[in-house]
């Protein structure tokens, strides 16, 4: 796809595992934590998450949310040099006038003084990608090939006019993954302004370095730019920051291996 951008133009990937600086200007960090049962994460979520993933009757949808909640809260630590289980994540929704029934905001450290970081989380079912950024807002999504349904009907509801032209242009092979690509895109930029669905992906053109946002209440002035992440095989994953990315460092958990950089090569 023309204008399309990697995570990190003209600089290679690091992967590190300590230290507690927050990211430097022009610098996200990319944790990646694989999914699997970790029980002896479970104190450290809250009394209200213990009891939400007591709910789950679903046993790999449970080790997800615990997995999520818990490197949310480890990452957070790193940064904040707090013990995992005192740090406080809010999830406000900053577009909501009535205080909602459930809090389903983007998630920020809520300390005083405020959080040197901003951070963003999406997963699948195999893994959580947590993105960190010390300067401006950031966004993250990861999506599965396995995940898609139906791509031509699915087009019509996620792509603009334009991208759904391009992509009527391509061999039905490519299809997928140019569809899951934009996807991506338009979901990480989505997670980054908070406004998740209500912002309707059909005026979200993400086919070059920036979004082009058409009449989306809500979305903000300053320039969203995008870029295309390494990821596992069979995923794509994409990065939204408010400032310039030029270099990401792939981060995982001290004493958790099996993280660190994925496998796949980022899209051309």
């Amino acid at each position: 796809m023309e204008g399309r951008r990697e995570a990190a133009p003209g600089a290679a990937q690091e992967h590190e595992g300590d230290g507690h600086e927050a990211p430097a200007a022009g610098e996200c960090h990319l944790w990646h934590v694989p999914v699997r049962p970790r029980p002896h994460w479970l104190p450290l979520l809250d009394e209200e998450e213990r009891a939400a993933a007591a709910r789950f009757l679903n046993g790999p949808a449970r080790e997800v949310f615990l997995t999520s909640r818990a490197a949310q809260r480890l990452v957070g630590a790193h940064y904040l040099g707090l013990p995992p289980d005192r740090v406080v994540i809010s999830r406000d929704c900053v577009h909501c006038q009535a205080r909602p029934s459930r809090p389903h905001g983007r998630p920020r450290f809520a300390h005083q003084p405020p959080a040197p970081v901003d951070y963003s989380v999406s997963h699948t079912v195999q893994h959580v990608f947590i993105a960190v950024t010390g300067h401006g807002a950031v966004g993250v999504d990861i999506e599965t090939e396995a995940s898609l349904r139906d791509v031509d009907a699915l087009a019509g509801t996620v792509l603009t006019r334009e991208e759904q032209q391009e992509f009527a242009a391509l061999p039905a092979r490519d299809r997928p993954r140019r569809l899951l690509t934009a996807w991506t895109r338009k979901e990480a930029a989505m997670k980054l302004t908070g406004l998740g669905l209500r912002a309707d992906p059909r005026h979200l053109d993400v086919r070059g370095p920036l979004v082009c946002a058409g009449p989306v209440a809500g979305w903000p002035d300053t320039p969203v730019h995008l870029y295309d992440l390494p990821a596992p095989e069979g995923h794509a994953a994409a990065l939204a920051a408010t400032t310039p990315v030029t270099r990401v460092r792939t981060r995982e958990l001290p004493g958790d291996p099996g993280g660190g950089p994925p496998s796949a090569e980022p899209a051309p």
